[in-house]
């Protein structure tokens, strides 16, 4: 700014720093990714794969989601 000649505003108070919209964002350090091997019959993972293609998601994608969102709901 002082560069192209322009002034510098003024500092905030820290007044108006209070009213100003503040939140806190949580942030997880990221998990290792691991490589694994199912077992499954071929339909099977013919069907993970048809599910996995529409949802436009990899076979392991689409499995970990559902995994995940199997958890969420608690026992059945």
């Amino acid at each position: 700014m002082i560069e192209d000649g322009d002034a510098l505003p003024e500092p905030s108070t820290l007044d108006q720093l209070a009213r100003a919209a503040a939140f806190l964002v949580s942030a997880e350090a990221p998990e290792k990714t691991v490589r694994v091997n199912i077992t499954a019959r071929e339909s099977q993972i013919e069907a993970i794969d048809r599910l996995a293609c529409k949802a436009g998601m990899t076979r392991s994608a689409n499995l970990v989601q559902s995994a995940v969102r199997s958890d969420e709901q608690g026992p059945h």
